[in-house]
């Protein structure tokens, strides 16, 4: 059909707004590219803009990047429509199409060129039977055993402590829960998988489960009984389902093959009409609950309420008295408790048949809630529905705690809160001390990483930009739909992952903490909801978590693809200026560290001055075409070869491989001879936790030989921020030495690429005073090190606090000049001081930059915090260093008078 324009649906001051907003979300650059440069990726993120901003006329699952482009692909004349509408600037066609047209407007039916089952089949088919790589499952299953002892038995033997036996997996986008979860069948496990997502959201994968969905994420006119009761009727009929399936199996083998077979596969027609089946009952269960008498009905709201709910009324309680709440919660009854005890009873009667009395805390049965943050939304009623689930689940634990049948019900998602569901806690806020009975189980997030990544002799270190290298590491989403996607697209997906939403204003964070591992101050007000959006939105990764769940550890860990998309987010549209201030911003309120001898400032500058190096020209994108056009050849340009020569050309001065060495006659030119053929692609930043080179007097037999350790990051174009305590040095960064034999046999390139390595070692220096003696003691020998190799290598010592400019380097040129084998020589030494343009040319490129990193050394000196507030600080850090300031407690006294 032709996407034809309506009349106006909105006035023309709503479409002036909307389309003002449109232009600040896609800015500037991106409306001015010519067309001829526009592909695809262009036209989703321009229509997914559009969308936002269309007050409702537009369907909003065009939002999503599939959906998008499968329109796009579709409808030919779409593509016309926007480049009017973006040489315009006007949108309100495009918007007037929701009126009437079923491609667009908010009632549409699925398209029909490509229909969303279609699609699921096929993305489900790549994505989800594929082969599976990694441990996680095997560390669920060591999870969910050691869970069922604490819950049977309590910690030590000590009283059982945990609230029911369900647990939740924490961890952002891409990284495998659904995956993981599919997958625990092949340990053995009747595993019951349901996804929960919002009933708008179409297009993802997996779909949506519209029986448990529906039943289970009721919003509006359903109060703290009536969900209560259907938790209790969805319960009881799934385990009697389960177990109406099961008890025509003879042997254990053969309910596993015949579950496995009906239910594994997501979009079974078989596993359809279970959940017919399952709904059929859950109605049956529902009906008599319903007729029984109802006068023990209790339902409490959120757990942060002091109201409890008894018989459908609110009853005040005072907060100081926990053992009235506590004695009424294990009295209560709910609607249909009973018959969903006395149906699973009958389910792990018959579990116990199957796997007999061996492995006894092994899971058997889980019940697998995936996309499960719809529960955490507050109902019409003014209740969180993950809190009465998981008091429903709790009634039929409880029930059971003297047996240890590994049955358990597992949230999965990306948001925190799905870990917090709310058991009644009985303590008092000043000890944060749980009763017995009442702890949740702390969430699992280790989910793996690097599963699909190449191993290290499987390509050549010359290839490492190509883009299907560069997305196996990190999470394992990039390359398990890499048939799916182009690489264009692909990486339209990772900037939209960054970029959320129009009202993302964590965005220059979200940018600076996954390229420069930025370190947020978790005792800032703002730190919490910074991780838990990061996790939930943004692809930022959960480490762990505590027991109580108030202290969460997360992080971007080394991800080379994602870094690329931060690296294209950061220079569009002036972005860089843009958040660089945002980041001193965050900096001066405190939100952000900045270390303590100009690590974060160093960080910044060396990345950056690689980014405006390829960036020195204008690019068409940030994937530069394969010559034989297959596109996942690509490489990407962030990752991409540049040579050393030209680098330290581009960071110091055109003139300065002639002039900064200038006082030994021919210094310049023999180092440009020796470095002539060495290269760099770091794309993001790494911190390490120990010494580049464990001690000898660790016994560590996993440790990496330099040249190895090296060649690594090299392959995964990440740099390196060293320990705090490291000797010598701060920052490192890989070279690689090209050889004339461009075509080595493929058996032998991994043994000539490690013999090719070699490094950058930087060093760090905040203070006002020069140490530029310090640059002749780096050695990249030292006992903490240990990378020597027969290629040349550099040493940095840069002073970032001085405010006279210096560049000079040294290099032995004759045969008395070299360097003792102990040294690792021949090396290149290059001092540096001030942070200004005289030093770093490149840093006129920017308004912002040079004054931001001057900033962040002078906050090092004088954090906002202030002086005497400082004092204080390390006053009371006696005994952490061997300074004045952490061992003179008379110090006081001094500062008093």
């Amino acid at each position: 059909m032709s996407l034809c324009s309506s009349p106006n649906i909105l006035d023309d001051a709503t479409h002036e707004m909307l389309d003002k907003e449109v232009h600040e979300g896609v800015g500037p650059q991106f409306r001015n590219k010519p067309l001829e440069q526009r592909g695809m990726p262009d036209y989703i993120f321009l229509l997914r803009f559009i969308v936002e901003f269309s007050n409702g006329t537009l369907d909003p699952k065009y939002f999503d990047f599939r959906v998008a482009r499968a329109l796009i692909a579709s409808q030919p004349q779409l593509v016309t429509m926007l480049d009017a509408a973006w040489s315009s600037g006007s949108y309100r066609d495009i918007r007037n199409l929701g009126q009437h047209d079923p491609f667009l407007g908010p009632s549409a039916n699925p398209f029909s060129v490509r229909n969303t089952s279609t699609t699921w089949a096929v993305d489900y088919g790549r994505v989800y039977t594929s082969a599976y790589y990694g441990k996680a499952v095997d560390g669920f299953c060591e999870y969910l055993e050691h869970n069922n002892k604490m819950f049977t038995y309590g910690p030590h033997g000590g009283p059982p402590k945990y609230y029911a036996k369900l647990c939740s997996i924490v961890q952002s986008s891409g990284t495998g829960k659904s995956r993981l979860l599919v997958e625990l069948h092949r340990k053995g496990i009747v595993v019951l998988y349901m996804c929960l997502r919002p009933s708008h959201d179409k297009t993802a994968l997996p779909p949506r489960d519209d029986v448990p969905a529906d039943i289970l994420t009721p919003y509006w006119g359903i109060d703290t009984v009536d969900y209560g009761t259907r938790c209790c009727a969805f319960f009881a009929a799934t385990f009697m389902m389960v177990r109406e399936w099961l008890s025509t199996s003879r042997s254990l083998e053969d309910a596993l093959r015949q579950w496995n077979i009906s239910m594994r596969n997501l979009l079974s027609p078989i596993r359809q009409d279970f959940f017919a089946a399952l709904k059929a009952q859950y109605e049956t269960c529902y009906r008599e609950i319903n007729t029984s008498v109802r006068k023990d009905a209790v339902a409490e709201t959120d757990d942060e309420s002091s109201n409890l709910t008894l018989f459908g009324e609110q009853v005040k309680v005072p907060m100081e008295k926990d053992n009235y709440l506590m004695e009424h919660e294990a009295a209560a009854r709910m609607p249909g408790q009973q018959l969903m005890i006395n149906a699973y009873q009958d389910l792990v009667n018959l579990l116990d048949n199957l796997f007999g009395v061996l492995e006894p805390h092994k899971a058997k049965f889980v019940i697998a809630l995936d996309e499960a943050h719809p529960l955490n939304v507050t109902s019409s009623g003014g209740y969180r529905l993950l809190t009465i689930l998981s008091r429903v689940i709790s009634k039929y634990s409880a029930a059971d705690r003297s047996s240890n049948h590994s049955v358990w019900v597992v949230f999965a998602s990306t948001t925190l809160k799905v870990a917090d569901f709310a058991a009644p806690q009985a303590y008092y806020d000043s000890a944060k001390v749980f009763a017995d009975g009442q702890l949740p189980y702390p969430p699992y997030c280790a989910l793996g990483w690097d599963q699909l990544a190449d191993p290290l002799e499987g390509i050549a270190a010359t290839d490492v930009a190509r883009a299907d290298h560069i997305i196996g590491y990190g999470r394992a989403m990039w390359k398990s739909i890499q048939e799916v996607y182009d690489v264009e697209e692909m990486m339209g997906i990772a900037i939209s992952k960054l970029f959320g939403t129009s009202a993302n204003k964590d965005l220059p964070l979200v940018i600076w903490s996954q390229r420069c591992c930025l370190e947020v101050t978790l005792g800032h007000h703002e730190a919490i909801r910074f991780v838990e959006s990061g996790v939930a939105s943004y692809l930022r990764i959960c480490i762990a978590t505590t027991d109580d769940r108030n202290c969460i550890f997360t992080t971007y860990l080394s991800e080379s693809f994602l870094s690329c998309a931060a690296a294209s987010l950061l220079h569009t549209d002036r972005n860089l200026d843009t958040f660089l201030k945002t980041l001193e911003g965050k900096i001066l309120n405190g939100m952000v560290d900045v270390g303590k001898s100009g690590e974060l400032a160093s960080r910044l500058l060396w990345l950056l001055a690689k980014d405006l190096y390829v960036r020195r020209a204008p690019l068409v994108g940030s994937v530069v075409r394969a010559e034989d056009r297959q596109p996942w050849q690509s490489e990407l340009i962030d990752c991409q070869l540049i040579s050393v020569i030209d680098y330290f050309r581009f960071v110091f001065g055109k003139n300065f491989w002639e002039v900064a060495g200038e006082k030994v006659p021919g210094t310049g030119k023999k180092a440009k001879e020796v470095f002539n053929n060495a290269f760099v692609n770091f794309s993001h930043w790494v911190r390490m936790d120990g010494h580049i080179s464990a001690s000898k007097n660790d016994v560590d037999h996993d440790q990496l030989d330099g040249n190895e350790w090296t060649l690594r990051h090299w392959h995964r174009t990440s740099a390196v921020q060293c320990c705090y305590n490291q000797p010598l040095v701060d920052k490192m960064i890989p070279i690689y030495f090209k050889d004339n034999d461009e075509n080595p046999l493929p058996d032998n390139h991994l043994r000539k690429d490690l013999s090719c390595m070699s490094q950058i070692f930087i060093s760090d220096k905040a203070q006002r005073s020069s140490n530029e003696a310090d640059l002749q003691n780096i050695a990249r020998t030292h006992d903490s090190i240990n990378c020597n190799s027969p290629q040349p290598w550099i040493a940095i010592l840069v002073d970032l606090g001085m405010s006279d400019s210096v560049v000079r380097f040294t290099f032995p040129v004759g045969q008395s000049d070299r360097e003792s084998p102990i040294e690792g020589g021949p090396c290149l030494r290059i001092y540096a001081a001030a942070i200004n343009v005289d030093t770093f040319p490149f840093l006129s490129r920017s308004e912002r930059l040079p004054l931001t990193l001057q900033n962040i050394i002078s906050w090092e000196e004088n954090p906002p915090t202030g002086k005497i507030a400082q004092f204080l600080q390390e006053q009371v850090k006696y005994g952490s260093t061997s300074t004045g300031r952490n061992m003179r407690w008379e110090g006081w006294a001094k500062t008093h008078n």
